[in-house]
């Protein structure tokens, strides 16, 4: 379904367009937020809050030139967003090592590259997830963010760095 910006579209047109975008971007935008907030159910809550604003964004806009990019910007604002309010709201201290003794397996290994994530910066971690995780190449973070792609090169190789240095200690530790 190709349209340039300057098309004008109906309510049934926008629909179906959504709906299109929704079919096609809706399980990597899945993950991307999983990943970013560690949380199934918020990151499933924050999929619909992206196509419900990108459906009443195109009723007052024409369709952006790259769509994908487009959704994961709403989807990362969105994200950080709810990040920004849950770090608000915890006043009791979390403690994840706790979590990790009796579950095993892949919940014990994805918690420990949360964790190693969490301890990237923000621009990093955006950076690393889009790339690894949602499959986007360096040109298209680029565009999504709004930067350079020598920039993007620079903050993925800076992040795998401190990732890899993170995920080592994390092992380590688990195995003391």
């Amino acid at each position: 379904m190709a349209l340039n910006a300057a098309t004008a579209l109906n309510a049934d047109d926008i629909r179906r367009l959504v709906a299109h975008w929704f079919a096609e971007y809706r399980v990597p935008l899945f993950r991307y937020l999983v990943c970013l907030l560690g949380d199934t159910e918020s990151a499933a809550d924050l999929l619909q809050d992206t196509f419900a604003r990108a459906l009443s964004t195109l009723a007052k806009q024409a369709p952006p030139n790259n769509p994908s990019a487009w959704l994961y910007r709403i989807a990362t604002n969105l994200a950080y967003d709810a990040l920004r309010r849950r770090n608000r709201l915890r006043w009791l201290p979390f403690r994840n090592h706790d979590l990790t003794t009796t579950i095993e397996g892949d919940i014990a290994t994805a918690h420990s590259v949360r964790t190693c994530l969490a301890r990237l910066g923000a621009k990093e971690a955006e950076a690393l997830i889009l790339y690894e995780y949602a499959g986007l190449n360096c040109i298209e973070i680029a565009a999504l963010i709004g930067v350079e792609a020598g920039a993007i090169r620079m903050r993925l190789y800076r992040a795998r760095t401190q990732f890899r240095q993170h995920y080592q200690r994390e092992v380590a530790d688990e195995l003391s």
